[in-house]
């Protein structure tokens, strides 16, 4: 049977857990049924929420999952982004960094997290490594995973950025008025989006 939104799975292979909650099927299609954390968003659209406590839960549960599958090719498995920060608004949507072992061919992960009902989009480089997405429904995006080299620049950007914003409230404060500026002016053009926080984030990890 195929799952909602995603690709046929083998009869034999059973839906990991939290990927089924996210998958939930009723007589009106597809929905969203993850608790009340309201994670998922369409993708290229721009929408802010509070921070919700629930989002640890649900990384720890991904995570878990992750964890299990890949064993020896992570070292590490960490929440980052804006949902990693408690108190910052945020797209509803969780980003994972995998930190690959030293020598790990990245090509072996794969299908490890394919297995997991992801989606790999390709190697995004040193914007994002080897991206994975969850959707709970064609283009409804839960999760990113970002596959990198452990201890690498991009690993130590990851942790630093989301770090920084954790213990620093000013920064914190002024990251989000951006972000809520940014949201109003690029609703639907996530890649504009983004591209407004360059600054901000190159700033906020060289120290300033």
């Amino acid at each position: 049977a195929a799952a909602c939104g995603g690709r046929p799975r083998p009869a034999d292979q059973p839906e990991p857990a939290l990927v089924a909650a996210f998958r939930t099927v009723a007589h009106t299609g597809c929905m969203h049924s993850f608790g009340d954390t309201g994670l998922g968003l369409t993708y290229g659209q721009v929408r802010l929420v509070e921070s919700d406590p629930g989002w640890s839960r649900a990384f720890g549960q991904l995570a878990a999952e992750l964890r299990t599958e890949l064993g020896d090719l992570a070292v590490a498995i960490e929440h980052v982004g804006s949902t990693a920060v408690p108190g910052l608004v945020a797209k509803p949507i969780l980003d994972l960094a995998v930190g690959l072992a030293p020598g790990t061919d990245p090509d072996r992960v794969i299908p490890a997290i394919e297995r997991l009902g992801y989606e790999f989009r390709g190697n995004k480089g040193d914007t994002g490594g080897f991206l994975f997405v969850l959707e709970d429904r064609p283009a409804h995006r839960i999760a990113h995973v970002h596959v990198v080299p452990h201890g690498r620049p991009k690993w130590r950007q990851y942790l630093a950025f989301r770090d920084r914003l954790r213990i620093d409230p000013d920064a914190r404060a002024a990251y989000a008025a951006m972000k809520r500026r940014l949201g109003e002016q690029f609703a639907s053009d996530r890649q504009a989006y983004t591209a407004g926080k360059g600054a901000f984030v190159a700033g906020l990890l060289s120290g300033d």
